[in-house]
């Protein structure tokens, strides 16, 4: 939906609500995937839908309501639904008034071939994918997606446009592509990914190449006795460590609630002095939106600078208890949650997995990370399994697969134990290196 046709919409909304505080936000757009398994497409869908969620504000109250029907009869009844909805809220004594409008600065995220990119070009990376799969006698999986705007994973529907009646408009129209593709014999399996905000760099056959390399070295895996071990995490693994600790840490409401690592710790050293990690929506490699659901412009903002602890990520709520501005990390009000960090990025080095590798005398490459779960938000200790490739290092060499462990570890206490890190790349939803660490804890093995 291009930005004028947005625009149309919201105002018919903020006119329909005859003079009440309202805010109202579009979300949406395009998505395209093509799933196979066994060597065959097995699933082509597309869609293409859009929410228009509106929140009205009396005094210390406020309601939202969300549905799909754009007609005016549509947006008159969401309007009736999320003032009625308000009249029954309790008051939010902390509750801010609308704010303003604001300025953003540009993200050129839209990729227009990627947002025209069709069945038929999706299935030929597919097909170059499975072929390779075939030839080494495994059977390949996996999906090829494609968005243009707001829908992301699981169907959630973010902010495509926001405006309010105190004269607040934004807008952001994005691409993004993913390819994801695992290579499978019995319980060997290997794993490759490419994401970015552009479907140029999808590569079928070099994604295929890598997962059925590490699916050929997963056969016949030895066991090795749960312990600590010097690790190469590839950026895959890392992303999703990266990902559960953001979700329990680096919001404002959390430090001020308590329930953060970071609290107390602000201007302390927390993590090695190799360790900055940030939240930046304009990184070259996320593209991400320029402002959040309450319309605030998005600050990049440093959460951890050489190991000390600089901030959390702020909404307008929690930075009006600090004395503060928002950094534009706001969810939909009302919420309980607070803020989050949306677009990760953590420093990395130079070099590829392969110079991590080669610093190895003996420990493990772990490809991926699933089913992991917070074991203590505080310390930020998560528990979970490795999967899609556990290999051996011995004396700087991939040397044979390994069985897959349970960890449980403390990723602030990991984080302490860097010694080196590839390149950045994207890799679940965060921009990140591949890190070597010492002292990983494997808690137990499983019996693939």
């Amino acid at each position: 939906m291009e930005k004028q046709e947005a625009k149309v919409i919201l105002d018919q909304a903020i006119a329909l609500a005859r003079g009440a505080e309202i805010e109202v936000m579009l979300g949406g757009g395009k998505d395209a995937l093509t799933r196979f398994a066994n060597n065959e497409i097995t699933q082509n869908v597309e869609e293409r839908r859009y929410l228009l969620s509106v929140r009205i504000v009396q005094g210390k109250r406020t309601g939202r309501a969300t549905g799909n029907d754009l007609s005016e009869k549509g947006i008159a009844r969401l309007i009736e639904r999320a003032a009625e909805a308000t009249r029954h809220q309790p008051e939010i004594p902390d509750l801010l008034p609308l704010p303003g409008p604001q300025s953003y600065r540009k993200v050129d995220a839209l990729d227009k071939e990627t947002e025209s990119l069709g069945a038929d070009a999706r299935a030929r990376e597919v097909g170059k994918a499975v072929a390779r799969c075939r030839e080494a006698g495994l059977e390949g999986a996996g999906i090829y997606e494609v968005r243009a705007g707001t829908i992301g994973d699981y169907g959630e529907i973010g902010p495509l446009a926001i405006a309010n009646s105190r004269g607040l408009f934004a807008y952001h129209l994005g691409t993004s592509a993913e390819f994801l593709i695992s290579a499978l014999d019995g319980m060997a399996s290997g794993w490759a990914g490419y994401e970015s905000h552009s479907a140029g760099g999808v590569d079928g056959s070099a994604l295929s190449r890598r997962a059925v390399e590490k699916a050929t070295r997963s056969r016949g895996p030895k066991a090795w006795e749960p312990g600590r071990y010097t690790v190469v995490l590839e950026p895959a693994a890392v992303a999703d460590l990266l990902q559960d600790m953001s979700w329990i840490s680096f919001g404002a409401l959390l430090v001020q609630e308590g329930r953060s690592f970071l609290s107390g710790k602000i201007g302390q050293k927390v993590m090695g002095e190799n360790i900055t990690l940030s939240d930046d929506p304009f990184h070259p490699l996320h593209r991400g939106s320029p402002f959040d659901a309450e319309g605030m412009p998005t600050v990049p903002t440093t959460i951890i600078e050489r190991g000390v602890a600089k901030g959390a990520v702020y909404d307008r709520q929690t930075a009006a208890k600090d004395g503060r501005e928002s950094t534009g990390h706001g969810l939909p009000v009302p919420n309980t949650y607070g803020p989050i960090a949306r677009h990760l990025v953590l420093e990395g080095g130079k070099g590829g997995m392969e110079d991590l590798i080669r610093r190895v005398d003996r420990g493990l490459l772990v490809t991926r990370v699933w089913y992991t779960n917070v074991v203590d938000p505080k310390t930020v200790t998560l528990t979970g399994m490795t999967r899609d490739g556990l290999f051996a290092i011995e004396k700087g060499k991939v040397t044979h697969g390994v069985r897959n462990f349970r960890f449980n570890q403390n990723v602030v206490e990991m984080l302490n134990q860097v010694e080196a890190m590839s390149a950045q790349e994207a890799a679940g939803g965060v921009v990140c290196p591949g890190l070597l660490v010492h002292g990983f804890q494997m808690s137990s093995a499983t019996e693939f």
